[in-house]
């Protein structure tokens, strides 16, 4: 998906952006606490993935039709549970040991089971990529 045919529309390369900037995100999450807060450079973990994963993305809309109903639905589940995070577990603290406090707590643990359901949902779109695999995104 990083790497659209020379051919595709620029509809079609802007999904494929959309989707690779999303999972990327999804897949931090979906590690335990201390793996995601080392992959989002442990700065403000908790606040940006709860930013970045509640942003408006055309997966949710889906204009090309390249997503299934389940796929399309996962992605609500995740960016539900997202929004139920409570402050407490995004304090926002800029340092390691908070950002790691942050990601620990209880709050977080249905949005990262989620994820790694939404990282298996998305694979198939991402013929070329492992969703799964921690080198993807």
């Amino acid at each position: 998906m990083n790497n659209p045919s020379p051919h595709a529309s620029p509809a079609l390369e802007s999904f494929q952006s959309d989707l690779d900037r999303y999972v990327g995100h999804v897949r931090s999450l979906a590690m335990g606490p201390e793996d995601c807060c080392i992959d989002q450079g442990n700065y403000l973990v908790a606040g940006e993935l709860f930013y970045f994963l509640l942003q408006p993305t055309q997966l949710v809309d889906d204009p090309l039709g390249l997503m299934t109903a389940q796929q399309k639905l996962a992605v609500e589940r995740l960016r539900h549970s997202i929004s139920q995070v409570p402050l407490q577990a995004r304090r926002g603290a800029p340092t390691a040991d908070a950002s790691l406090a942050d990601m620990r707590h209880p709050a977080w643990v249905l949005p990262r089971r989620l994820a790694q359901e939404l990282l298996l949902a998305l694979a198939p779109l991402a013929p070329t990529h492992d969703a799964t695999d921690p080198s993807y995104g």
